[in-house]
């Protein structure tokens, strides 16, 4: 049990490094926001939140389908597809992706050897 705080601490500081390496992206390559995926992005939390009985989930999904909808006017104009990234963003996406899913991993096996 002595563990888990510096788990969990190594896995919060990762997601802040991410969370930095994402800010720089976005400062480089300035696109718009996708509303559309805002709202799949509600419409997937709404549910999980009721399931699951948490509210950040809740509250979050419902903040992003409002937000979603409420600019669904822009979701045509501001959608960015897969084919739209240049090879970089792509690479850089792809790193991402795959490094989200081992801290999920690592979080989900940590939180069941832990409980």
């Amino acid at each position: 049990m002595a563990s888990a705080p510096w788990l969990l601490i190594g896995i919060g500081l990762l997601l802040i490094v991410f969370a930095v390496l994402y800010i720089q992206m976005r400062k480089i390559n300035k696109r718009p926001v996708d509303y559309y995926n805002l709202f799949i992005m509600g419409i997937i939390w709404l549910p999980i939140g009721i399931i699951m009985d948490y509210n950040a989930f809740l509250i979050l999904g419902l903040i992003f389908t409002l937000i979603g909808i409420a600019n669904k006017d822009k979701w045509e104009k501001n959608r960015v597809r897969w084919s739209d990234y240049t090879d970089k963003e792509k690479k850089f996406h792809k790193i991402m992706i795959g490094a989200l899913t081992i801290i999920l991993l690592i979080g989900i096996i940590a939180f069941y050897l832990l409980s």
